[in-house]
């Protein structure tokens, strides 16, 4: 969360978790300004010794031993400039210790970062970040950390040693990234009277594609050929800015979009034909930042991978029931993890298709939790997110509600394993001296069959229409399976669609990470793809997949069971080699009633809850609800092996709240229906 505002020098001055900075800008830091930082206390005694060294020899002149702990306490303090110099660095060098007992590197680091002075009155990376850039400190780019760096040492230099001093920094760090011939280009990217040479170089939309290349190409002098088509870059330029003038009322001011093709005779990879970053590469400020290369949270766009995985290792099929109650899923540690649907309603039983194609939250949180978060996390990294660097205990359950981020060609590629029979393709960048260049390498990531059966179920309009209803920009009129999604306070909207020859995904949003007014992903960005893929297909054949995997089978809805004539059924595609379930048993006589999805809603499974010994015990009660009570016959609820309780026909009740180890047991009569174990302490 950034903190906004003027300290006390009237200066301006952000903060940001030291999460939200680009892993390149405290290594470039440390490099820059204290190479040993992590190595030493607070304190280099080495740069020490060279800093009294450089004095005796060379006429007074010292070099920096300050560490960027003790420059942190300049900056914190900084009455301490007008004492003596050796009480001053006595004061520095004590202080310095201490930091280093009480923080961690990380928070010292964090610190600095947000209080070091830049430029003028900007105060910190983040400010100087939007002031000078125009975006946030996350989408911050390797040049723009460089160019910031070396105004720590002087924050208004000439022309020519700011150019000295970049250049100088630019050849000490492990990145590739070109020398500036003109030093004006490190304040605005690409100087004005640069802008229009450019322009006749290059259109301005193939700029950040080819941006990004000369930091993928090791020797700028080896001959590139793109694969990127001009003139489809120059269509989805033109779609962009066009669905940006309808947009901008509802405070969206960027979006990015991506258009990946089949290449004819290859199974495992695909081609770059169009890569948009943003709606104006020349804009100053924000305009060069490469939105399809940004990390940000993924909303629902992970759902498809996620019940891949959990279809391939066995624990679900299309036709599998999930229940879309209120749950409160343990986090282990006391925590728990109470999910919600966007709509704010829960739907009952219903199967994965329809649970994936109205992407409905709660479902796919208990298939992380059922698959377990590890092994979607595992999954992820495979498919080249390899950006997720904590634990998966950091991110959690919410993985599978796009927790962990992505960017938009980190997922387009991950969709292109649908059309490519579960292969992770490698993308065709273009070729250097004939030879291709490809961005990833290929992985078999889950099987044909499940990439055939989810491919149609994100095909099948009739299975979200609950809750996109019968019209939407989700629809074509021809084959095309799509996916959308929505961050948190509708910052980020998603879509990505494809079929057997495209893939295609857009993102629409604020490179400030300011919010939009409600833009979901089939509204925002599902708009630029509906548009994107009618240009791509008005001159192709709208052939239906083939389907060579998979046969059509009519499921009941509420059992996933082979459906009875009775039964309001669902057709699906599941794969030909496959054991059936039985007939439904739900609908052979209309009186009868499923007990299907009987179970505890709360407390959950390992849940732990505290006993507060200052507050009287009947305040403390903890709550239990049953979900479907009212199927049961004679419901008889057992505390602790040994004390039958009776719940409220709503399926309601209190327990006394009582230390230690507790279970409860629900029958059907004499029929154990499900059980809880939870803890009090």
């Amino acid at each position: 969360m950034i903190g906004r505002g003027k300290n006390k020098n009237q200066t301006k001055q952000d903060w940001e978790s030291i999460r939200e900075y680009p892993n390149f800008v405290p290594e470039i830091l440390q490099i820059a300004e204290d190479k040993r930082f992590e190595f030493h206390h607070g304190v280099d005694i080495f740069a020490g010794f060279n800093s009294l060294r450089s004095y005796i020899f060379s006429k007074g002149k010292r070099g920096g031993a300050s560490t960027i702990t003790m420059q942190l306490v300049r900056i914190q303090n900084p009455e301490i400039c007008s004492y003596p110099f050796f009480i001053r660095k006595s004061f520095e060098i004590l202080e310095a210790l201490r930091y280093e007992v009480w923080l961690t590197k990380s928070e010292i680091l964090e610190a600095y970062l947000n209080s070091v002075s830049i430029h003028s009155n900007l105060v910190g990376f983040p400010s100087a970040s939007l002031t000078l850039f125009g975006k946030h400190i996350r989408f911050l780019s390797i040049e723009e950390t460089v160019y910031l760096t070396v105004l720590i040492r002087k924050n208004k230099p000439e022309l020519k040693e700011l150019s000295t001093r970049y250049d100088h920094l630019r050849e000490k760090i492990p990145y590739s990234i070109p020398k500036l011939e003109n030093p004006n280009e490190l304040t605005i990217g690409i100087s004005s009277s640069n802008k229009s040479d450019f322009g006749e170089r290059w259109k301005g939309e193939n700029q950040h594609f080819l941006n990004w290349i000369r930091i993928l190409i090791s020797k700028p002098s080896e001959e590139f050929v793109s694969s990127l088509s001009s003139e489809l870059n120059s269509e989805l330029h033109s779609i962009v800015n066009s669905e940006l003038l309808g947009l901008e009322r509802w405070n969206v001011s960027n979006a990015s979009a991506i258009v990946l093709e089949r290449v004819p005779g290859k199974k495992d990879e695909l081609e770059l034909k169009a890569m948009i970053g943003s709606k104006n590469f020349f804009e100053d400020g924000n305009g060069m930042v490469n939105g399809s290369l940004a990390y940000r949270d993924a909303g629902s766009t992970l759902k498809p991978l996620l019940y891949a995985i959990a279809i391939d290792k066995g624990h679900y099929t299309v036709n599998s029931i999930f229940s879309d109650e209120k749950y409160s899923f343990s986090l282990g540690q006391g925590g728990n993890y109470l999910p919600r649907n966007a709509d704010l309603r829960y739907w009952g039983d219903l199967t994965l298709a329809e649970a994936l194609g109205n992407s409905r939250n709660i479902p796919a949180v208990t298939a992380i939790n059922q698959m377990g978060v590890i092994t979607f996390y595992r999954f992820l990294q495979l498919a080249g997110f390899s950006h997720l660097k904590e634990s998966p205990q950091y991110y959690g359950p919410g993985l599978a509600l796009g927790a962990g981020g992505t960017t938009l060609l980190q997922l387009t590629r991950a969709y292109g394993s649908f059309p490519l029979k579960g292969i992770l393709p490698k993308i065709r960048l273009g070729k250097i001296d004939n030879r291709p260049l490809y961005y990833g390498d290929s992985t078999q990531l889950f099987s044909p069959e499940t990439a055939e059966e989810l491919k149609f179920v994100l095909r099948d309009p009739k299975l979200r229409q609950r809750a996109f209803g019968r019209r939407s920009y989700l629809d074509f009129p021809f084959p095309v399976s799509i996916k959308t999604g929505t961050s948190k306070d509708y910052r980020n909207s998603w879509t990505v669609a494809f079929n057997e020859n495209y893939v295609v995904g857009a993102w629409v949003g604020n490179f400030s990470g300011e919010r939009t007014m409600d833009v979901s992903g089939s509204f925002g960005a599902g708009r630029i793809v509906q548009n994107i893929f009618r240009s791509l297909m008005k001159d192709k054949p709208k052939l239906e997949y083939n389907s060579s995997l998979t046969e059509v089978r009519n499921f009941c809805r509420f059992t996933g069971k082979l459906a009875l004539p009775k039964c309001p059924s669902i057709v699906l595609r599941v794969r030909k080699k496959v054991i059936l379930p039985e007939l439904c048993d739900k609908h052979k006589e209309e009186s009868f009633t499923s007990v299907l999805g009987v179970g505890f809603v709360y407390p959950s499974m390992g849940q732990v809850f505290l006993y507060h010994p200052s507050y009287e015990k009947k305040t403390q009660s903890i709550p239990v609800r049953i979900r479907e009570i009212k199927t049961l016959k004679d419901p008889k609820l057992i505390w602790n092996d040994k004390e039958e309780l009776k719940p409220s026909s709503n399926g309601d009740l209190r327990l006394p709240i009582v230390r230690g180890k507790q279970s409860l047991v629900l029958y059907d009569g004499e029929l154990k229906k499900a059980s809880v174990d939870f803890e009090v302490k």
